[in-house]
């Protein structure tokens, strides 16, 4: 039995970068605000769950060519980084590097999906706890009750000293449906933030509604002649759409992983915190890691 802690490196690391002042600069005057806020997290959290593991997940690609081939508008209106984050992306491997930590990416495809590969290897008894601001995770929650690992998501409010836990409970009770049919709501709803319309005229209401008494995508399409009139125009219309949305939003869970694992170097580490004034944020890392 085992607790891994994974960790959606793309979504934390954002959330630094926004959360904290691009004022924060290295000896070069670059920003290093996304990286000193990640390191904190990362610290903050292995002092509060003290994981056997804890493994971050990275994107190889935001836009997987099989999602955008099955439906081309997928994150396709997402603004492009800011001009001071990608550099800090490369300057976080190093850093996670030199602490000999383990990153985690699929050739090709989203940290979502390392991540849900990841949740799938749990065995029994195992115990998986994803870190993340995408509610698209929350379709790999599960209890283990079926002989597997318990998955849940530790969902980002206050940056991670503050988490809203999600198992099948929680799923269920802020939104109407299992965990398991989390992406069938997710399709019929839509979801603005990927580019993805949704069903027009089908809200979280009515979405949460089909799905609660029907199911899956499939099963939703094949009741449309049991809706009143519109509702059964707008899914039949839809229906192009609906059966594209089977190949974006759920999360592969059976993707080849790439690991990529450091060997902790005190020397380079001290190195790279002098370099990039990320002496606090390294010191506190090392000192939760016991490093």
């Amino acid at each position: 039995m085992a607790h891994r802690l994974l960790l959606d490196t793309a979504s934390l690391a954002y959330r630094a970068f926004f959360a904290l002042p691009a004022t924060i600069t290295d000896s070069d005057g670059r920003p290093v605000n996304a990286v000193r806020g990640y390191l904190d997290m990362v610290a903050q959290l292995y002092r509060d769950h003290r994981p056997d593991e804890l493994l971050h997940c990275l994107d190889d690609d935001w836009r997987p060519a099989p999602r955008v081939a099955a439906y081309a508008g997928y994150k396709a209106e997402r603004p492009p980084d800011p001009a001071d984050l990608p550099w800090q992306f490369e300057l976080l491997d190093e850093v996670l590097d030199a602490f000999g930590a383990v990153r985690v990416l699929a050739v090709g495809w989203e940290a979502d999906d390392v991540i849900g590969t990841l949740a799938e290897q749990a065995g029994p008894g195992d115990r998986v706890d994803i870190v993340t601001g995408d509610r698209d995770l929350l379709q790999l929650v599960r209890d283990g009750a079926g002989g597997g690992g318990s998955v849940r998501v530790l969902f980002t409010v206050k940056g991670v000293k503050e988490l809203a836990r999600f198992d099948e409970a929680g799923v269920e009770a802020r939104y109407g449906v299992p965990a398991a049919h989390y992406a069938d709501f997710a399709i019929l709803r839509g979801d603005p933030s990927d580019g993805l319309p949704g069903v027009p005229g089908v809200g979280e209401k009515t979405a949460r509604q089909l799905v609660a008494v029907h199911g899956g995508i499939a099963d939703v399409v094949a009741a449309a002649d049991r809706q009143t009139p519109k509702l059964r125009e707008r899914l039949l219309a839809a229906a192009g759409y609906l059966a594209a949305m089977r190949d974006v939003v759920p999360v592969r869970r059976d993707l080849p992983l790439v690991r990529r694992e450091g060997t902790f170097d005190a020397d380079r580490l001290a190195a790279l915190a002098t370099r990039h004034a990320l002496e606090t944020p390294v010191a506190r890392l090392r000192e939760a890691l016991g490093a």
